[in-house]
């Protein structure tokens, strides 16, 4: 995390920028001391890691650097520790360094020892507060405030290293397994349950259930003493699975409490890769490249992407607004060119605005008895096109030049989604790319300068971690990869034109809303993350700093972002047929806040909530509530940005999915959701 100050004698104003996280600087000063006499220094403080675990100790360091850093003279430095969120210290003033005198033989104090973080010391993020005095007096030099921060998680339990027998496999063959299993604790733990099995998360219903056949127990009541570690033999943990053509697998081990209800760790194997009797062709491609196998390369159908009639060199569409409400008045922007070696003589531009049923509604002659030259400047035309009310749908506008004879010299088509449309719009989202199912009203709301913001619940910590670093993650892994996660919402909801500053994020742990809902209520009894290992939560940038991971800490941020924005329409997530449960939780958390919302007269008016359409009602969880089903369309053009914007989630397979190019006529105009008729109702009944 980054922060700029510029800072003068007895002052100091900041602001924030952001940095990867696994990056170790965590905080720049730029020193201002021109009043002083000065020139420009710069002072950079940062801490020896950016998480630790409880226990550990931190190390702070404070870098000098500029020409005229020596005259800063002989410096006290000092840094105090605090709870972000919270104005008291829980550790300082502590001396860094005393009698400083910064140099460019000796520009920096070097780690020195900031805090030994207790053993029970809450989880998540704290912030150091640094002070500059010049030595023997008492009087500030400089200082700063939340100039650094840093993370501290409690992790019990960790699974060292997993091993298998060997790499590659035939279909068939026996598969044999070494985990080493260690208490990172000062305290016995007993009643442990260590599980192989397929790999698989285990708050994700669909997977889950389908890796539940290939589970075998490593060990059941195991006991650690503190700090023990064990090493588990399995020699038959599975068998190869039957392929018909080379595949890549992999294998997880859980560590289960005594009731099989929380887990402590999770860890993948190295990739395997198994392949049928006789076959090695053709070789599998990991999910980090673009193309599965080589002969899915394609190089074709991007030359393709519009089809005949959408893509003219002589008449160019403005695309930049292509949505639209029913009976407002669009403007159709696109010039006109003559590409060919002899000129346009006496031609007429003709415009025709076809409904979704493929009826004229608009009819108007642009020009006649025009002259273009060939290759010469364009002629830019605009016109207005009156939608009809109430008709929702695709509408196509298409645009003729024809000669004086009345031939066809070029043609080209515009696309134009038509909806009614929210005055405001929140959209709450489980996991970062979860908003992909509602882009066509996201891109919809930014052309027509309607009000979009976008909540999640959660950072996406878990969601493909491992294969990311290519190992299992430990928990700075796992808040790096997070923030990488809002990282790549941020550039996918840009390249749709939201700005960052209506993106908001809670921070919660992924796959623990299930745990937070139904187990862990209250914020003196927060859920303990499994691989975050935190119970707050630890990012930067959050809506709450800290926020403890419980049911009502969740449902107060929800409710102070509903009330803030008093959104006309809240989109939130229906269960998809995997059932991950932080998708179910999802629509519990923001109902609850509503309805708690509408008894405190909080409300300026009853928003309109949908959800997610359901991909297959017998696998869906059912609800109370009765629903309308719904559809949206959006134009191609739109839908060409949405396409693009999954691209940026390159950690979630968005190089794969570039790999697997839709063309214009392939992208589906629909997104269809459900209206929730009766969400006031219906209250408790998922709280048990």
């Amino acid at each position: 995390m980054l922060y700029q100050h510029n800072l003068r004698r007895c002052s100091v104003n900041k602001r924030t920028l952001r940095m990867p996280l696994q990056a170790l600087v965590a905080a720049i000063i730029f020193v201002s001391a021109a009043a002083c006499g000065y020139g420009q220094e710069s002072v950079s403080v940062v801490t020896d890691r950016p998480t630790y675990d409880a226990g550990s100790e931190v190390g702070v360091e404070v870098l000098f650097s500029g020409a005229d850093a020596s005259k800063l003279g002989s410096l006290d430095l000092s840094a105090t520790v605090r709870y972000a969120g919270e104005d008291s210290a829980v550790a300082g003033p502590v001396i860094i360094s005393r009698g400083f005198m910064p140099s460019a033989e000796k520009p920096s104090t070097g780690y020195q020892p900031l805090w030994k973080i207790p053993a029970d010391a809450r989880t998540g993020r704290y912030e150091v507060d640094i002070a500059a005095r010049e030595s023997g007096l008492s009087q500030s030099k400089f200082g700063t405030s939340n100039g650094v921060s840093f993370a501290v998680y409690r992790k019990l339990v960790k699974i060292d290293r997993i091993q298998l027998d060997r790499t590659f496999y035939t279909s068939g063959d026996t598969i044999s397994c070494r985990a080493t299993i260690k208490n990172l604790t000062d305290h016995a733990i007993d009643g442990l349950r260590v599980e192989f099995s397929d790999r698989y998360w285990p708050w994700i219903a669909g997977p889950a259930a389908q890796a539940k056949m290939s589970i075998v127990t490593m060990a059941n009541g195991l006991s650690l003493a503190p700090g023990e570690e064990q090493t588990l033999r399995l020699p038959r943990a599975g068998v190869a699975p039957e392929v018909k053509q080379p595949a890549i697998r992999q294998y997880g081990v859980v560590v289960w409490d005594r009731d099989r209800k929380n887990v402590y760790d999770i860890a993948f194997s190295p990739l395997t890769f198994v392949q049928p009797p006789g076959v090695n062709e053709p070789k599998p491609y990991y999910l980090q490249y673009a193309y599965p196998t080589l002969s899915a390369v394609n190089t074709s159908s991007y030359r393709e992407f519009y089809p005949p009639g959408y893509d003219s060199t002589a008449i160019r569409f403005d695309h930049s607004h292509t949505m639209f409400q029913p009976g407002n008045v669009a403007p159709i922007r696109f010039a006109v060119s003559d590409p060919t070696d002899q000129p346009w003589k006496q031609i007429m531009l003709r415009m025709r605005a076809l409904d979704p049923n493929g009826k004229e509604v608009s009819y108007q002659v642009r020009g006649q008895n025009l002259d273009i030259p060939a290759h010469g400047t364009p002629l830019q035309e605009e016109t207005r096109l009156i939608l009809p009310p109430g008709t929702s749908g695709i509408y196509r506008v298409n645009v003729e030049v024809n000669d004086a004879a009345g031939a066809i010299l070029a043609a080209s088509s515009l696309e134009l989604g038509v909806n009614p449309l929210p005055k405001s719009l929140l959209i709450f989202c489980a996991h970062e790319d979860d908003e992909g199912a509602h882009y066509g009203i996201i891109r919809a709301a930014v052309e027509n300068h309607i009000p979009v913001h976008l909540v999640y619940f959660t950072s996406g910590d878990a969601g493909s971690c491992d294969r990311y670093y290519e190992q299992s993650c430990d928990p700075a892994q796992a808040l790096n990869f997070g923030a990488l996660r809002m990282d790549e919402t941020r550039a996918a909801l840009g390249h749709l034109g939201v700005p960052p500053e209506d993106i908001y994020y809670l921070g919660l742990p992924d796959g623990g809303s299930g745990q937070i809902w139904y187990d862990h209520v209250e914020p003196s009894h927060p859920y303990l993350s499994v691989l975050l290992a935190s119970d707050h939560a630890p990012y930067t940038g959050l809506v709450r700093p800290n926020l403890p991971y419980s049911r009502d800490s969740v449902i107060a941020a929800v409710k102070e972002i509903i009330k803030k924005l008093q959104p006309a329409v809240i989109y939130t997530a229906h269960p998809p047929s995997e059932g991950h449960i932080d998708h179910v939780v999802n629509g519990y958390f923001v109902v609850k806040a509503l309805q708690e919302l509408e008894h405190e007269g909080a409300l300026s008016a009853r928003p309109e909530v949908r959800v997610d359409r359901i991909y297959n009602p017998r696998e869906h969880p059912p609800t109370p509530y009765h629903y309308a089903e719904k559809k949206f369309f959006a134009s191609g053009d739109a839908l060409t940005l949405a396409q693009e914007a999954d691209w940026f989630y390159q950690s979630q397979g968005g190089n794969r999915a570039q790999g697997n190019l839709r063309t214009f006529n392939q992208l589906a105009r629909e997104e269809t959701y459900r209206v929730i008729l009766d969400w006031q109702e219906h209250e408790g009944w998922n709280e048990k």
